[in-house]
Formats: C-alpha cells, structure tokens, sequence
C-alpha cells in the first residue's frame, strides 16, 4: 500500500467518528498480542550485536585482526639496496663500529653480541672471533702498524689481541667506556670514560699507565693535536681541555660559560695545516679554536632554521620536557670533519643537514638537507662523504654544495662506515651486515 494514500485515508477520518477509533484499536491490540506468543525477545548488549553481525557476514574477530596486520604490512615498503662488492656476515647484533687496518687488508667490527671480528677485507673470511667482553662492542681500533687491535666494551672492558698469533695479550677493566685509540706513530692507546677520566698505556706490555681527570663529566671526545703530543678533549659538560700527554697536565682550557657548549661536546676534529680545532656539541653549536695556544675564535651557529636562543635555558610556552628534548635532540651535531688542504668545515647534524663553513671567513658556504640524520661524515680530497640513519651513503663536492652520488647500502641504519683507498666506502647497520661498496668518483 502507499504511504501516501494511507495518510490520505487517515486524514479523511473525520474526529466524532469514535466508533471506528475504537473497532481499530480493538482490532490492533489483538494483532499484537499474537505477536507477542510467537517471538520470544533475547535481550543483547552491543558487543553480542557486532560479534552476531560479523558471523553473518562470516568475519571473526581474528580474521580482522590478520587483515589488519597485512595492510600494516603492505604500507612498509621493502627498500632496495645498490650491488654492493662484499658483504660481511657472523654477528647476531647490531654492527656499532669497524675498522680497517693501515694496509687495507683487514676489516674490524664491533657488535651488540657482546664480540669483535676480525675479516679479510678481499673475500670476507673471519680472520679472528674476539669473545670474553661483558657488553656490546662500541670500539675497535688497529694500531698504527695493524699488529695490533684493541676492543672495548660499554662496560669498560679493554682487551689488546696480537694479529700475528691471533691471541689476547692484555686486558683492563675501568669505568663505562666513550672512546678509544691508539696514537698515529706509537704503540700508545687512549681511553676516555663516563668519570671524565683519561687513560694512557704505553705497550706492548701495557704497564706504564698515566690518567688524566677531568671535570665530574664524561670524557665524550677526543682528537690529537700539536704534532700529536697533546690530546685535545671535549666533555659532558660542554668544556674543552688540551692536554700535555708527556706532563699529564691541561696546557689550554675552555671552561667558561662565555667559551663553553651548553651541552656536552659530541664530536672534535683538528687540522694540523691550518693549526685548528672544531668541536661539535648537542647545542647545535661548533666551536673553532687554535690548537697551538687554545685560543677560542669563533662559535658557528648550525641549528635547524628557526631555531632560537639557548637550546638548553629556553622552552617553548606549554611545551613539555620529552617535546623540549627531542626539540633539543634535533639540534645536536654528530660529526665535524676538517678538510686536510682546504679551509673548509663539514658539519653534520641529527636534524639531517650537512653544512660546510669556510673557517678563514667564518662564512656559511653551503646548506642543504641529507634527508635523513647525519651518523658521520669524512672528507676526501674535496668530496664529502656522509652517512645517514636512513642507510644511505652520500658523496657531497665541498666546493660546489652539489650532490654527486647516493648509494642506498642498508634497509635500516649505518652506525659507522670508513673510506678503503679511494674507490671503496664500508659500511656497518644495524641490519647486523658489513658491506663494501665501489665509489667511483
């Protein structure tokens, strides 16, 4: 029947007409107390209604759960990696750090399993399995000569190995480690720690120790200076000291607040041409200063753009302490890198900028986006090299600001990478890999 003509009919019905009223009501009443003997009423709360309206459709809870782990799935693309020459494989962690020996033949690494190996760098063969540390990994360095390798933990565990007899000589255990390296043109290995501490041996016997004590900050950098007979050190409290290594005493130092980073210095570099050293804080902040006298020149500003004033006195109206962080955070510079025959400065930074300064005029030259944060970055003749948490590699001229090449060499990120010769980059991930690729230039 239409609806129109039953509202028609109902509306024609005229108001004293109560005999028909009640014939219907009568009528309407009976009807529906026979619908009520024929249905029994199940009362269901709003989860019965959705679970009985998936069974209808055949879907069950699981089901949708799968289908929505699969679109999870599909929205992460598989990255695509470049050929590369060689690929380096036995740890079961991450990869934090590597080495290549001063001949080139053979490639150290460190790693979340708590090891180090030791590979032949032409056909990837495990050279030597460096066990017994009590935590991940974080440094390995060869000696001057490569007879030698040393390894430390992030528990403070040191170990020497001979590459000749492939056995460990020497071992110390000392506060959570930072850094560590040998001296260019001796058998001398350095060691800074979380106390402020640095530490010296002389080998092979490794028995002659001198400590040098900073401030109640970490010892977070390190680089050799003055013809290598001073150590230059940043620490975490933003200050700078050179250290005379044969007085064992602090010739020049940075501790003011005028001089100082505002946070803790990430990065150091010097260049003996040039007599000059670069430090790079989480302040977003280098520092130049004259190697030979300790003489502070300059501060770069190399925060993102719009960022403003002290990264560590100011916050944002209504902004958060984990917010401020991470704004914080992105400020940081990772890596600097002193051109050995150019007065330039690469600047690498975690909000994923590269900036290159020329340190006679103390003028920004180039800016530009790394796309990703910068982990390090080395120089090579005028090239920059630059290695990203997105797992690429990318090759910079220093000169010209332009892109030359970009090498995808992990699906997740490189932690550490080292130039072979001129035609090589190797790279450690945490994909738990090692790769070499070729770069030509």
């Amino acid at each position: 029947m239409d609806l129109n003509d039953s509202n028609m009919r109902e509306n024609s019905k005229k108001p004293g007409d109560s005999t028909s009223q009640h014939g219907n009501e009568n009528e309407e009443n009976e009807i529906h107390d026979e619908i009520e003997d024929e249905i029994e009423i199940i009362e269901m709360n709003d989860e019965d209604v959705l679970d009985a309206e998936m069974d209808d459709m055949g879907l069950d809870e699981d089901e949708n759960d799968n289908n929505e782990e699969e679109d999870d799935d599909d929205d992460e693309e598989e990255i695509e990696c470049d050929p590369f020459l060689l690929k380096l494989e036995g740890h079961t962690g991450a990869i934090f750090c590597l080495d290549v020996s001063a001949n080139n033949s053979l490639i150290a690494t460190g790693s979340e399993d708590d090891t180090a190996m030791v590979f032949h760098s032409q056909n990837a063969e495990i050279v030597l399995k460096c066990q017994g540390h009590k935590d991940s990994v974080t440094c390995v360095r060869f000696s001057h000569d490569s007879q030698y390798l040393a390894t430390g933990d992030l528990s403070g565990l040191i170990k020497v190995w001979k590459m000749a007899s492939k056995e460990e000589i020497w071992s110390f255990e000392l506060s959570d480690l930072e850094w560590l390296q040998w001296h260019p043109k001796g058998l001398v290995l350095f060691a800074g720690t979380v106390d402020g501490q640095v530490w010296m041996w002389k080998g092979p016997q490794f028995v002659e120790t001198k400590t040098m004590q900073g401030p109640n900050a970490a010892c977070s950098a390190a680089v050799l200076v003055n013809q290598d007979r001073c150590l230059c050190c940043g620490y975490g409290d933003g200050s700078l000291r050179i250290w005379d290594l044969k007085s064992a005493a602090v010739a020049h130092s940075l501790t003011d607040r005028h001089h100082a980073h505002e946070g803790q210095v990430n990065c150091i570099d010097c260049s003996t041409e040039f007599n000059l050293i670069a430090t790079g804080g989480l302040d977003g902040i280098v520092e130049l200063v004259q190697s030979n006298n300790g003489k502070f020149i300059t501060k770069l500003d190399c925060r993102p753009r719009g960022g403003e004033g002290s990264s560590q006195q100011q916050r944002r109206e209504g902004e958060d302490e984990e917010d401020a962080e991470e704004r914080e955070n992105k400020n940081s510079i990772e890596s600097v890198a002193l051109a050995s025959r150019l007065p330039l400065l690469a600047v690498g930074t975690l909000a994923g900028e590269l900036l290159v300064w020329d340190c006679h005029t103390t003028m920004l030259r180039h800016r530009f986006s790394n796309e990703a944060g910068v982990v390090k970055l080395l120089w090579l003749d005028h090239w920059i090299f630059t290695a990203g948490l997105d797992g690429c590699v990318r090759v910079f001229d220093g000169r010209s600001g332009s892109l030359l090449k970009k090498l995808q060499c992990h699906s997740k990120e490189i932690l550490d990478f080292r130039l072979i010769g001129r035609s090589q980059v190797i790279t450690a991930s945490e994909d738990q890999s090692v790769k070499v690729f070729s770069v030509e230039l």
